[in-house]
């Protein structure tokens, strides 16, 4: 009995994998198709734009996003995938965000925010030492910009910690996924104790 609740759920998993993959690659998306508006929900269309602020590391305006979709779901209905580009323009700055959306069911979907238009090797380097956007800059861009940290710590399962002190008495560190992405930035006051 167990065995039969298992196997549809292996069928939909697999069948959930399958739709990303039915999306045509980004570089082969003709020009002028994009349509402004947004086919995620309201709930997840505030999920995104909750984590789309934890990259840039700043809240966003209403005013100051801009969604279009430029790749129409395919797959079936509970399994589909599509793409957005999302702009957040404000009077400092443009980004634009590739978002694959990807539903696991009925009333769920999972998405995947990747920056556009900028590599982070030629990306500006942060007036703020800790206002680096996490998930998106990589250690090569913080060596860039930091230089060679103090000290560098490697563990087993591949994450890694840069450490740079500075002359403001304090103690920055970037703590990095296995594939250099940073993760997080903890700041530590120095104290002569």
């Amino acid at each position: 009995m167990k065995h039969m609740a298992v196997v549809p759920l292996f069928i939909a998993l697999l069948t959930g994998c399958k739709t990303t993959e039915n999306l045509a690659p980004v570089s082969q998306i003709a020009p002028g198709v994009a349509k402004e508006g947004s086919l995620a929900n309201e709930t997840l269309a505030a999920d995104t734009k909750a984590r789309l602020e934890e990259v840039i590391n700043s809240a966003i305006d209403s005013s100051e996003l801009l969604k279009f979709v430029i790749q129409q779901p395919v797959g079936e209905v509970g399994s589909r995938a599509w793409r957005e580009m999302w702009i957040v323009k404000s009077s400092k700055s443009t980004s634009q965000f590739l978002i694959t959306f990807t539903e696991s069911g009925l009333d769920a979907a999972n998405f995947e925010i990747k920056p556009m238009g900028s590599d982070s090797k030629d990306a500006p380097c942060p007036a703020n030492k800790a206002q680096f956007p996490i998930g998106i800059t990589t250690s090569e861009q913080v060596l860039r910009c930091m230089g060679k940290p103090q000290h560098e710590n490697y563990n087993p399962d591949g994450r890694f910690v840069y450490l740079y002190e500075s002359k403001q008495n304090l103690i920055l560190t970037y703590l990095f996924s296995p594939d250099k992405k940073l993760l997080k930035i903890v700041g530590y006051e120095k104290t002569d104790r």
